[in-house]
C-alpha cells in the first residue's frame, strides 16, 4: 500500500517541501540499518520515490547514492562466499538494481550528472566490481553501461574488471554453472573492456584482440588432430592453414585462458574440456561483432567463416576416430565432444547470416551443402539414409542446423536445387514424428513369450518382462510428441521450404500432413484459451500451404480443411470461402457508333448555318478539303466498325448472332448510299460486303474448331445445375 501511495504523482507533488524532505530522510535512515530485510525495503522505497522529478532534484539524492554504495561495499556482511545467505544475496541484488535505476534517472541531465553522479563514479565502479563474485547478473549490466558512457572515469578500473570477469569464468570451469544470459553478458563485457579503454586507435586494438582469440581457438581445435583422422581431410587442411599462423610458443601470446591438460587414458571425460573451450572462444568471437563499437571496425570475415566451416565440417563419417583408441566408451565420448564442437561452428554460421546476410549470400550454396552433410547418416542395404536414432540423440544440434538453413534460404527469392537439402528435409520429417519407446530385442521376445504362455502354464515371475508387457499392450501411453522448441524450428523450416523451394509430390504430402495435424492440435489449444506465437506460426504455415501448392498435380486438396482451421480472422479466409471468377466480357452495341456520327453531323451543319447567316461564306477549297477529311474519317469509322464486328464474331461463338450482325451492317450501308459522297460510300460498302462474305464463310466452319484469334473463351454455364 505504501509503494502504491508513493507511486502516485499527485500525492508527492501536493506534499509540502518539509514532508518531502522528511520522507527522503527516513528512507535514508532505513538504508543505514544493519538488518538486511530493512535495507531491502529501503531500496524498494528509493526506487519508487526517485521516479518523481521533485524528489530526484533534492539534496538527498547524493546521500542516497552514498548509502547504496556503502551497502555494496559491506556486501551485507557476507563472510562465506561459497555458501552465502539468501536474504543477504537478495538485498545485494536489490541494491545493485536500485543503484542502476538511479544512475539511469540521472544520466543525460547535465546539472545532476556534474554535481551528483561524476564525484561518486569511482566509488560506484569499485563497489560494483567487488560484488561481481556474488551478484554478477545484477552488477555486470550496470558496469557495462558505465563502461560505454563514462569511459574516461572507467579507464583506471579496466584491468580490474577484466580480471574479475576471467575469475568468474574460472578458466572455463564455471561455464556450465552460469546461465545463458549471464554468459552473454560476461563475454560482451570482456570483449568491450579489451579495447574501449584505449586512448587512441580503438579499431586497431579491436582487431588485435580478435586475432588473438582466433589464434587461441585455432590451437584448441588442433587438439582434435590427436584423436581424429584429420590428416586425410584436404578441405580441413586448406581451411586450417588459411587461419593466422600459430606461434612456436603459445605461452608468450596473449591468451584468455590457460593451457589445457588432457589425458583420456586416465580420465576420458576430460575430452569435453576441448569442446567447452571451443564453445567459450567461439561465443567470445561472436560477442566482438555483437557489441556496439564507438568507431568503425574491419571484421576479418574470412577467418570467421573458415573457423565456422572447420567446426561445422567435422564429420566422423569422413574423419573417424583413430584406430589406436579402442575403448568403446572413450570413442563415444570423443564423438559426443566433436558433436558439441560442431554445434559451435553452426552457431557462428547462424549469427553471421543474421548479422551480415549480404556478405554471406555468395557462399550460401556451399554453406547449405555443409549443413546438409552435417546430418548423421548410416548405410542400410547399400544405401545411405539418415540415421533416425542419431537424429533423436542429437536433437539440439539438428534443430540448430535447421534454424541456420532456414536463415540462409530466407536470403534468396527462390532456391531450386534440392540436392543440397535432401538430408535436411529427411531429418525434419523424422523430428516431426512422435517418439516411440525403444525396446531391446531380447527383452521384447521374452515379454512376448511370457504373455503368450501365461494362459497355459504358470511361469516364473520376471520383473523386466512384467514391466515390458505394458509397453507392448499400451504403447501409446509411453509415446511423447516433439518438444515446443522442436515444433517452433520445424514450422519455420517448412514455411521457408514451401515459399522458397519446389518439393517433390511425396515430400510435399508429408509436409502438408504435418501442417494439418499441427494446426488441429493448436486450434484445440486455442479453444482452451491458449494464444501465442505458436498459433501465429501455424496460421502462417496454413496460408503458405495454400498460396504455394507446388507445380505437381495433387489428387487431394486441403482447401476445405484449411478453410475450417484458418478462422475468419485470416486475410485469405474470404478468398477461400468466396472465390472470385474473371469478369465476363460485355457486348457493345453498334447503335452507339451511329448515334455518335449523327450528333457530330448535326453539330457541323449548325456551325455552317451560323457562319452563313453572319456572312462568313466558306472558301470552296476549304469545303472540299473538309469533305475529303470527312470521307477519310468515314473510311476509318467503317474499318473500326468492321474490326469491332470481327472481334465480336471471335468472342461470341454463336453463328446465328454473328450472321445477324453482318446483315444489319449491310442494311445500314444501303441506307447511307444516298449520301452526297456516293462514290466513296459505294467503295466502302463494297469493301465491307467482301469482308462480310469472308466472315460468313469463316463462321460456317466446323463448330468443334477452336477460335485461333481469341484471347480467351467463356465456358458454358448450366443454369439447371
Amino acid at each position: 500500500l505504501l509503494l502504491k501511495l508513493l507511486a502516485n504523482p499527485s500525492i508527492i507533488n501536493s506534499a509540502s517541501a518539509v514532508n518531502q524532505e522528511t520522507l527522503l530522510t527516513r528512507i535514508s535512515t532505513l538504508l543505514k540499518s544493519n538488518h538486511s530485510f530493512i535495507r531491502w525495503k529501503a531500496t524498494k522505497l528509493i526506487t519508487i520515490s526517485l521516479t518523481h522529478p521533485v524528489l530526484l532534484l533534492s539534496n538527498h539524492t547524493t546521500n542516497v547514492i552514498s548509502a547504496l554504495v556503502k551497502i555494496l561495499d559491506s556486501k551485507c556482511f557476507i563472510a562465506n562466499y561459497e555458501n552465502p545467505g539468501q536474504r543477504e544475496l537478495v538485498t545485494l541484488r536489490s541494491t545493485a538494481d536500485c543503484l542502476g535505476f538511479v544512475l539511469d534517472q540521472i544520466r543525460g541531465k547535465p546539472t545532476l550528472t556534474r554535481e551528483v553522479l561524476t564525484p561518486k563514479l569511482p566509488g560506484i565502479i569499485g563497489s560494483l566490481i567487488e560484488t561481481i563474485v556474488l551478484i554478477p547478473e545484477s552488477a555486470i549490466p550496470v558496469l557495462a553501461k558505465l563502461l560505454i558512457t563514462n569511459t574516461t572515469t572507467f579507464r583506471p578500473f579496466g584491468s580490474k574488471l577484466e580480471t574479475a570477469l576471467k575469475n568468474l569464468l574460472n578458466n572455463g570451469d564455471n561455464w556450465s554453472k552460469i546461465g545463458s544470459d549471464l554468459r552473454s553478458m560476461v563475454l560482451k563485457s570482456l570483449a568491450l573492456v579489451s579495447f574501449i579503454l584505449s586512448r587512441e586507435k580503438q579499431a586497431s586494438s579491436w582487431k588485435e584482440n580478435v586475432d588473438a582469440v582466433i589464434l587461441e581457438l585455432k590451437s584448441v581445435i588442433s587438439i582434435y588432430e590427436a584423436f581424429l583422422e584429420l590428416s586425410n581431410d584436404t578441405e580441413y587442411i586448406v581451411k586450417f592453414d588459411s587461419l593466422p599462423k600459430l606461434p612456436e610458443n603459445m605461452a608468450n601470446s596473449k591468451l584468455i585462458f590457460g593451457s589445457l591438460s588432457i589425458d583420456i587414458n586416465e580420465t576420458p571425460i576430460a575430452i569435453f574440456k576441448v569442446s567447452q573451450r571451443i564453445e567459450i572462444l567461439s561465443d567470445l568471437l561472436l560477442a566482438y561483432i555483437e557489441i556496439t563499437t564507438p568507431s568503425a571496425i574491419t571484421v576479418p570475415f574470412g577467418n570467421y567463416l573458415s573457423i565456422a566451416e572447420i567446426l561445422g565440417g567435422l564429420n566422423l563419417n569422413y574423419t573417424p576416430v583413430k584406430r589406436d583408441i579402442r575403448d568403446v566408451a572413450t570413442r563415444e565420448l570423443i564423438e559426443q565432444s566433436v558433436s558439441e564442437a560442431k554445434l559451435s561452428g553452426i552457431k557462428i554460421l547462424q549469427a553471421f547470416a543474421e548479422k551480415f546476410p549480404g556478405e554471406l549470400y555468395p557462399h550460401m550454396y556451399d554453406i547449405l551443402a555443409l549443413l546438409d552433410a552435417a546430418i548423421p547418416v548410416q548405410t542400410y542395404r547399400g544405401k545411405i539414409k539418415v540415421d533416425k536414432k542419431a537424429v533423436y540423440e542429437q536433437e539440439s544440434l539438428i534443430n540448430r542446423i535447421l534454424q541456420t538453413a532456414s536463415s540462409y534460404l530466407s536470403l534468396t527469392e527462390r532456391f531450386n536445387d534440392m540436392t543440397v537439402l535432401g538430408r535436411l528435409l529427411e531429418a525434419a520429417l523424422i523430428l516431426k514424428e512422435t517418439r516411440e519407446p525403444t525396446i531391446p530385442t531380447e527383452n521384447q521376445n521374452t515379454a512376448k513369450d511370457n504373455v503368450s504362455n501365461g494362459s497355459r502354464k504358470k511361469v516364473s515371475k520376471n520383473k523386466s518382462a512384467i514391466s515390458l508387457s505394458d509397453i507392448l499392450s499400451h504403447q501409446q501411453l509411453f509415446e511423447h510428441p516433439p518438444s515446443a522448441t522442436t515444433l517452433h524450428v520445424l514450422r519455420r523450416f517448412f514455411n521457408v521450404l514451401l515459399t522458397k523451394c519446389e518439393l517433390s509430390p511425396g515430400k510435399l504430402s508429408l509436409v502438408l500432413r504435418f501442417v494439418i495435424i499441427d494446426a488441429v492440435a493448436n486450434v484445440n489449444a486455442a479453444k482452451m484459451g491458449k494464444h501465442g506465437v505458436e498459433r501465429k506460426q501455424v496460421l502462417q504455415l496454413l496460408e503458405n500451404a495454400l498460396l504455394f501448392p507446388g507445380k505437381a498435380n495433387n489428387s487431394i486438396s486441403i482447401i476445405p480443411m484449411v478453410a475450417n482451421l484458418i478462422g475468419s480472422q485470416s486475410p485469405i479466409f474470404s478468398l477461400l470461402t468466396n472465390p472470385r471468377f474473371p469478369l465476363l466480357q460485355k457486348k457493345i452495341s453498334g447503335s452507339s457508333f451511329e448515334n455518335n456520327e449523327a450528333a457530330h453531323t448535326e453539330e457541323e451543319e449548325m456551325e455552317e448555318a451560323a457562319k452563313f447567316e453572319k456572312g462568313e461564306f466558306p472558301i470552296p477549297g476549304s469545303v472540299s478539303e473538309k469533305r475529303a477529311a470527312e470521307g477519310d474519317s468515314l473510311v476509318d469509322t467503317r474499318k473500326t466498325k468492321k474490326q469491332h464486328t470481327e472481334d465480336e464474331d471471335q468472342v461470341f461463338s454463336n453463328e446465328k448472332e454473328a450472321t445477324d450482325i453482318l446483315k444489319r451492317l449491310k442494311d445500314e450501308l444501303k441506307e447511307e448510299s444516298n449520301h452526297p459522297q456516293s462514290s466513296l460510300a459505294d467503295d466502302v460498302a463494297e469493301q465491307t460486303e467482301m469482308a462480310a462474305d469472308d466472315d460468313v464463310a469463316l463462321s460456317e466452319r466446323d463448330e468443334s474448331e477452336e477460335d485461333i484469334g481469341s484471347d480467351f473463351e467463356i465456358p458454358e454455364i448450366n443454369v439447371d445445375d
